[in-house]
């Protein structure tokens, strides 16, 4: 599989018409940067879960936007704890590239190797790379990378992807720095596949495909939303390469949202701030230690650690383990991304 040159510019080379239907290109401007304020906190409760020594398998660097320095982000090398490197921005919610060298506020989608990003604003999908101002925007929601690199995303409640393997009479766009190859769109997962795959939730109203992460270039998770008899609710299924799904739960209410490992192991469902469930790649749940209520989670690189924010602290402990030992870090954060 091709990689993405982390020099990419994006851009049709032949008009994409309702492949990517905007004007593609428009100059870019400053990234924006957010702040805020959060008000001072009291102190930090005292925890009873066994402590776990700082280890030299506690590796990488982990970034934090520090909540109690206007959000800044902040990065500090495990498990010494030394200062790291980090992309400037002020953000409480805040998307890193895989190399550590650029951020945007909020979610964003990153290849795996941090050359390319897409994100969705006002319901457009913007594609490109941070080291350029030039970006292609088109209809779209949920933008994500698999593992292999292939980039997906919703369009019209189906999951397409762009690939190079186009039967003829596609229609073909290319990008600019990348003339050899042209692509086209194909679907992955159609209106009719998703809700056959939502049997088992009793999904009986229109379907709305709102979020999704690819677990394994196979496999991915879902949130659908389902404007059903009894009100709307939100699905949230694991779907493998069979197109069998399996919900895992479903929510009245709207916003549940995903954030999934480096590797795809293991997966968080939240609303806003709230975590909702932490999940296997199969769906199910995963053992979490006892502590004050979360709202950042993160893995370690290799996934054999966790890191948990709290309102006070930052824990850290071994995933997905009975009775594991907690170490508590000083450092107060609201978001949370661990890096080699």
């Amino acid at each position: 599989m091709r990689r993405w040159p982390t020099w990419l510019l994006v851009g049709a080379l032949v008009a994409l018409g309702s492949v990517a239907v905007a004007d593609a290109l428009r100059g870019g401007s400053e990234r924006e940067v957010v702040s805020s304020n959060p008000r001072p906190r009291p102190s930090p409760p005292v925890t009873t879960v066994p402590v776990e020594p700082a280890s030299p398998a506690m590796s990488g660097v982990l970034y934090y936007s520090n909540a109690e320095h206007r959000c800044r982000l902040e990065g500090v090398i495990m498990p010494g704890l030394e200062a790291a490197r980090s992309p400037r921005l002020g953000s409480c919610r805040f998307s890193i590239s895989g190399n550590g060298q650029a951020a945007f506020p909020g979610k964003a989608a990153w290849s795996p190797h941090g050359g390319v990003y897409a994100r969705e604003i006002d319901g457009m999908i913007e594609f490109g790379s941070p080291f350029s101002h030039e970006t292609l925007r088109f209809p779209g929601r949920a933008p994500a990378f698999r593992p292999d690199e292939t980039f997906t995303y919703v369009r019209d409640n189906e999951v397409v992807e762009w690939t190079t393997e186009c039967p003829p009479g596609s229609r073909l766009f290319g990008l600019t720095g990348d003339s050899a190859k042209v692509r086209c769109r194909r679907v992955v997962l159609s209106r009719g596949n998703l809700r056959r795959a939502l049997l088992t939730a009793d999904a009986s109203g229109p379907l709305v495909l709102k979020d999704l992460e690819w677990l394994s270039d196979t496999r991915l998770v879902t949130v659908v939303g389902d404007a059903g008899v009894s009100g709307y609710r939100e699905h949230l299924s694991v779907i493998n390469e069979q197109l069998i799904g399996r919900v895992v739960i479903s929510e009245f209410g709207e916003g549940l949202r995903l954030e999934a490992s480096p590797r795809g192991n293991f997966f968080t469902a939240w609303y806003g701030d709230s975590l909702v469930t932490v999940r296997d790649r199969d769906g199910d749940l995963v053992t979490f230690p006892t502590i004050p209520p979360v709202q950042a989670v993160t893995w370690s690189p290799d996934e054999r650690w966790t890191a948990a924010a709290t309102a006070h602290s930052v824990f850290v402990f071994r995933t997905n383990e009975a009775e594991a030992r907690v170490r508590r870090l000083p450092i107060v954060a609201y978001d949370l991304a661990w890096l080699p």
